[in-house]
């Protein structure tokens, strides 16, 4: 099983590499996305699903 500060460096690794930013931009995106929240009950992938997502409508919708 993998602990959770490694699913919180793939999850910045993975951002930066799908999206095409920075890490710095990556983890800062993380840790605002998780500054309110418990870090037990943090499912990562849904966490980088969210953060895709929600960078994809606001890059559409800023374009249009």
């Amino acid at each position: 099983m993998i602990d959770k500060k490694t699913k919180y460096l793939n999850i910045i690794n993975d951002l930066s590499e799908d999206i095409g930013i920075s890490r710095d931009e990556s983890k800062s995106l993380v840790d605002i996305a998780i500054s309110s929240t418990d870090l037990r009950y943090v499912d990562y992938e849904q966490l980088k699903d969210e953060i895709t997502t929600f960078l994809v409508i606001n890059i559409f919708f800023f374009n249009l």
